[in-house]
């Protein structure tokens, strides 16, 4: 069973998800997703779009379809239990999921976490509680939750696979006109469509 709510999620877990299938073609999958997941065979019990909010007026106005589709998700669990429970990010969501899955004794995965080095650090805990394994795309994460006692492991950036440097970093300088320089950041558009 695999697990996401944000436009995002479901481009990574169609990823995650098409590595798998490589490498075992007897896989199946079911759970909460959107299209990308759905183009790949995943059954979808529940579409991720009718949870995907942003800020507390969503949440209230999508509350029935949040616990919707947490009991369906976990009903499915109960009556057909999964080899494992892949979660992507949306922590309040999955957290609660990971719980029901620990209880009944189904392995989780955590596939990028919430950023719990940036705010509400006490989930840590909960995470060491209500998974088995965490897939971490920073590479600080895996030491920062590994000091907290998380089973947490780097496995590279998912956006790498598919963004290739064109220009060396001399050529890209020379090019823009701009002087080298050891350290530089970076500005991206927010990925998902409603932020």
């Amino acid at each position: 069973m695999i697990v996401t709510g944000e436009a995002s999620g479901d481009l990574h877990g169609a990823n995650l998800v098409r590595a798998l299938q490589s490498r075992s073609s007897d896989l199946s999958f079911c759970g909460m997703g959107g299209n990308e997941l759905k183009s790949l065979g995943v059954e979808i019990l529940f579409d991720a779009a009718k949870v995907s909010v942003v800020g507390i007026v969503e949440v209230v106005a999508r509350l029935k379809d949040i616990f919707s589709a947490q009991s369906i998700l976990k009903k499915r669990m109960v009556l057909d239990p999964p080899d494992l429970l892949i979660l992507i990010d949306l922590p309040d969501f999955n957290l609660l999921l990971a719980k029901k899955a620990k209880k009944i004794g189904i392995p989780v995965f955590y596939y990028i976490p919430p950023q719990v080095w940036a705010w509400r650090q006490g989930r840590t805990e909960i995470i060491r509680e209500r998974t088995d394994k965490v897939g971490v795309i920073l590479p600080f994460e895996e030491s920062f939750l590994k000091k907290r006692g998380v089973d947490a492991r780097y496995v590279g950036h998912p956006l790498l696979d598919s963004v290739r440097p064109t220009l060396t970093s001399e050529k890209f300088y020379e090019k823009y006109d701009i002087a080298p320089v050891s350290a530089a950041s970076v500005c991206f558009p927010e990925a998902e469509n409603r932020k």
